[in-house]
């Protein structure tokens, strides 16, 4: 009866053998990843450690396969919890650059986004605009023009650099002039003297609303959607 339970128990320490490695058996008192703090490093103990007592065991008084088997379905449940609370960390990484509580103090304020719209109420006093160049250049044109194409307002920036450039619109035309109330869309070219660089237009919208998504914090924007708050470029 003890043989044919040793028998059994030599077939476990074998099956062990394959998962931890013949290093492992060769050296079962190797403690060089004892430091570890992962589930991995308390598996590879539990397993060496396991494997040592099997080579070890009394003959006369084997180890219950029993308990070697829940011994093993424990340690596999902590490595579960591991990768488990790795998903968790990730969803805690995906919203590390704004949680949604910094994000409720953008309520009812204006983000500058990517965006070539401009909306002005009767009233509306001046207005923040902007654009984002990919790359320095020697020159960069900001126009704002009505809804019959003509130009309100313009702004030269003499060698922007690469990154965000904010302007202020006073809400007027050329003469000094305020703009009647509407829609206006802006429009940005730059140029390094010889070639076109990439220009994104920025401009404002208010933040009416936030959300958790799968992806991150998320801006709901009168009249332009739901947007990743990390791609807000400022709050005016």
């Amino acid at each position: 009866m003890t043989t044919a339970t040793s028998s059994v128990t030599d077939q476990t320490a074998a099956r062990l053998a394959q998962v931890v490695g013949a290093s492992t058996l060769n050296n079962p008192t190797d403690s060089s990843s004892a430091s570890g703090t992962t589930a991995a490093d308390t598996e590879d103990r539990f397993l060496k450690l396991l494997v040592a007592q099997m080579r070890n065991q009394d003959p006369l008084n084997p180890l219950d396969n029993a308990q070697v088997t829940t011994q093993l379905a424990q340690i596999n449940t902590v490595r579960g919890i591991e990768t488990l609370n790795a998903s968790v960390g990730k969803l805690v990484d995906r919203g590390a650059t704004s949680s949604p509580l910094d994000a409720v103090g953008m309520l009812g304020r204006q983000a500058l986004v990517a965006g070539n719209t401009i909306d002005r109420a009767e009233g509306d006093s001046g207005t923040r605009i902007g654009f984002e160049l990919s790359s320095a250049g020697k020159g960069a044109l900001a126009e704002v023009v009505d809804a019959a194409g003509k130009v309100v307002f313009s702004k030269l920036v003499q060698a922007p650099a690469a990154g965000v450039h904010m302007i202020d619109w006073d809400g007027t035309d050329g003469q000094g002039s305020p703009v009647p109330a509407g829609s206006y869309r802006l429009r940005v070219s730059a140029s390094d003297g010889t070639n076109a660089i990439a220009a994104t237009a920025l401009t404002p919208a208010r933040v009416i609303g936030v959300s958790q998504a799968a992806d991150g914090v998320r801006l709901d924007l009168a009249g332009r959607g739901s947007v990743p708050a990390n791609s807000v470029k400022a709050i005016l």
